[in-house]
C-alpha cells in the first residue's frame, strides 16, 4: 500500500547515555559515588557477528563525536547516544515526533539506588534531549520510575508531570510482582490522574531480575528472544484480574517491547476462564478482552506476526488481533531490528496503517502532544 510515511509518531526510541559513566553527571549524593553496571544486557546478546554485542544498527554507532552538555563533555561511545544521529535516522523515515524511553541498568537490590538512577535519567533526558529542536523530529520524554519504591515513584511522577515534553511514565518489564497487585496502585493512580500512559519495556543491564522464563534461564539468544516477551501477559492478566482497570478508568498501558503476536490466544483463554471465576473476581465487570481497546496498546515489532511474503495471512492476522486499534508504531532505534515505517504491515489497508503509524499514538498522547506544539 502507498500510505504516506510523513508525520509519523515513533513511540519507541531508546536513547543511551554517551558513555556508561555519564550517569555520574546527574546522580545526587550519596549515589554519585557508587559503582554502576552497564546498560548492555549481559546474557543472551544478539549474535549478529558485529562486535561489540551485535545489538545495534550500524548507523547508530558513534564515530568519536565529542558532545558537550550542561553537565560536562564526553566522547560518545554508546550506540544511540548522539541526538543528531538519532534525528538523522528519524528524519529520513518521516518521523515528526519521537517518544524517548531510555534503557536503564536493571533492577537494583537497593530501592533508593534504583530510584536515584531513574531520577538521573530523567534529568539527563530533560537537559540533553528535550530541548527545542531547530531541524528535526521533536523528542518527547518518558518519566522513568522505580516500581520497587512506590513512594519514590509517585514523587518522581509529581516532579516531572508538568514538564511539557514528558508524555508517559516508564517501568521495566522485569518485576518482582505482577503489576496489577495493590503494592503498585499508588503509582498507577498518579499516572492516571496526570493523564500519563505507562510504558512497560524490557530493561538493560543485569540486576536482581527473576529468570526470563517460568522454568529458568534459557541458554541461547533465540530462546530468550522468542520467550521473554511472554512476560507482558503476566502483567496484563494481573491488571485485569486485580481490577486495576476498573479502579482507574483512565489508566493506559503501553507494552513497548513486543508480545502482540502472543496476545490473542492468551486473551482467548482468559475469556474462557472468566465466566467460571466471577465469584473470585467480582470486580472484573467486563470480559477480559473487552478491556483492551480502552486501556492497552502494543508497540510494533517487525519480528512479530506472519511474514510479509504472505499478505493475505497478514491481513487476516491483523483483523483477528484488532491490530489497527491496538498497535502504535515504534522503530526501536537503535537496536539492530529497528523498523522503518514502510516495513510495518505493508499489506494492510492505508486507513489501518495510518492509524498504526500516527493515529493511535496521537490519540494515546493527545493532551501531551497538543501541549508541545
Amino acid at each position: 500500500m502507498a500510505t504516506d510515511t510523513q508525520g509519523v509518531v515513533d513511540a519507541a526510541v531508546h536513547p543511551r547515555m554517551l558513555t556508561p559513566q555519564q550517569i555520574h553527571d546527574y546522580l545526587r549524593q550519596p549515589y554519585d559515588g557508587l559503582v554502576y553496571n552497564s546498560p548492555n544486557r549481559f546474557f543472551h546478546p544478539t549474535p549478529t557477528g558485529i562486535p561489540p554485542f551485535g545489538e545495534w544498527l550500524e548507523q547508530s554507532r558513534p564515530d568519536g563525536e565529542v558532545v558537550t552538555t550542561p553537565a560536562g563533555t564526553h566522547t560518545a561511545r554508546e550506540p544511540g547516544s548522539v541526538p543528531a544521529r538519532t534525528q538523522e535516522y528519524l528524519r529520513a523515515n518521516g518521523v515528526a515526533q519521537a517518544v524517548l524511553n531510555p534503557t536503564l541498568r536493571g533492577l537494583q537490590p537497593a530501592a533508593d539506588q534504583g530510584s536515584a538512577i531513574c531520577s538521573a535519567y530523567n534529568e539527563w533526558q530533560a537537559a540533553t534531549w528535550l530541548q527545542d529542536e531547530t531541524d528535526g523530529p521533536r523528542f518527547l520524554g518518558t518519566i522513568r520510575i522505580n516500581p520497587m519504591d512506590p513512594e519514590g515513584a509517585v514523587a518522581e511522577i509529581e516532579r516531572w508531570a508538568d514538564h511539557p515534553r514528558m508524555v508517559q511514565v516508564g517501568v521495566p518489564l522485569e518485576s518482582h510482582h505482577p503489576y496489577g497487585q495493590r503494592y503498585y496502585l499508588a503509582i498507577w493512580k498518579a499516572a492516571a490522574e496526570h493523564g500519563l500512559p505507562v510504558a512497560i519495556k524490557a530493561e538493560g543491564g543485569v540486576g536482581v531480575e527473576y529468570f526470563p522464563t517460568m522454568t529458568g534461564l534459557p541458554r541461547t539468544h533465540i530462546e530468550f528472544s522468542a520467550l521473554h516477551r511472554d512476560r507482558f501477559f503476566f502483567h496484563l492478566a494481573s491488571f485485569i484480574a486485580e481490577g486495576t482497570f476498573d479502579r482507574f478508568p483512565d489508566l493506559r498501558i503501553v507494552f513497548a517491547d513486543g508480545g502482540f503476536d502472543m496476545l490473542t490466544p492468551a486473551m482467548w483463554r482468559m475469556d474462557m476462564d472468566w465466566p467460571i471465576t466471577r465469584t473470585e473476581v467480582p470486580w472484573v465487570k467486563q470480559m477480559p478482552s473487552d478491556y483492551l481497546r480502552q486501556h492497552v496498546r502494543f508497540v510494533t515489532n517487525r519480528l512479530e506476526g506472519p511474514p510479509d511474503s504472505e499478505p493475505e495471512t497478514v491481513v487476516e492476522w491483523a483483523r483477528r488481533t484488532d491490530a489497527a486499534h491496538l498497535l502504535v508504531y515504534g522503530s526501536g532505534y537503535p537496536v539492530w531490528s529497528a523498523a522503518r515505517p514502510d516495513q510495518i504491515l505493508p499489506a494492510l489497508a492505508d486507513e489501518d496503517r495510518d492509524r498504526i503509524l500516527r493515529g493511535n499514538a496521537t490519540e494515546l498522547y493527545a493532551s501531551r502532544l497538543a501541549a508541545t506544539r
